[in-house]
């Protein structure tokens, strides 16, 4: 019995250590997993524009009637509802993307932020070297303490990973961040935000972790 008590102590232990807790962020956020998939969230108030609440039914039929006229292009489910719930007082919509190339693609084609229909949305996942292409050089970093970072140092983390984009969102990465590009504030470990510029102006935002 003791040895039963203690193999489940052990398993709790290793769940809790390998970071099983919910995505559940409190406003828009993005979430990159080990996988490679991505996670979206749409936060928004219980009550719509007309000061409504929210029928949760109506938007998932429409944001899965969405989802299947996109992934119809493909003739796979590339992109899924993961939940439409209200939680917390707040509509909470999550959708999943099995690539970071289909959630630009989907965001580029449907996200209302942008000026037109079709917008350059930028996200890109993957190592620090390859982000050079996505303007990496021309950013300035900072470490989760605030101080300034020189380039070279950047370049040193070729293998380590980078994530790019130009939304202003909470995002959180599967390792430890190491740097951020000027209009990102570290929020934790693996936990940061993006922001606009004065003028609102959208500009690729830079995270490295590893």
């Amino acid at each position: 019995m003791k040895k039963i008590l203690h193999m489940g102590l052990c398993i709790l232990t290793m769940l809790l250590l390998t970071g099983c807790a919910k995505f559940e962020p409190q406003e828009d956020a993005v979430s990159v997993g080990k996988d490679g998939k991505i996670v979206r969230a749409f936060v928004d108030e219980f009550v719509d524009g007309s000061n409504q609440p929210y029928n949760t039914e109506e938007i998932a039929a429409m944001m899965q009637q969405e989802l299947d006229t996109y992934n119809k292009k493909f003739g796979v489910e590339h992109i899924v509802m993961k939940k439409c719930e209200l939680e917390n007082g707040k509509l909470n919509l999550q959708i999943e993307c099995d690539d970071a190339k289909y959630y630009k693609d989907y965001c580029s084609y449907y996200n209302d932020d942008f000026s037109t229909e079709e917008a350059d949305v930028e996200f890109f996942v993957g190592a620090v070297a390859d982000a050079v292409e996505y303007g990496l050089e021309e950013a300035a970093f900072t470490n989760p303490q605030g101080e300034a970072v020189d380039m070279s140092v950047i370049k040193d983390q070729g293998y380590c990973q980078t994530v790019v984009l130009n939304e202003p969102i909470e995002v959180y990465v599967p390792g430890k961040i190491l740097y951020a590009s000027g209009n990102v504030e570290i929020l934790g470990d693996k936990h940061a935000r993006v922001t606009a510029g004065e003028e609102q102006e959208l500009q690729k935002a830079f995270i490295i972790y590893k």
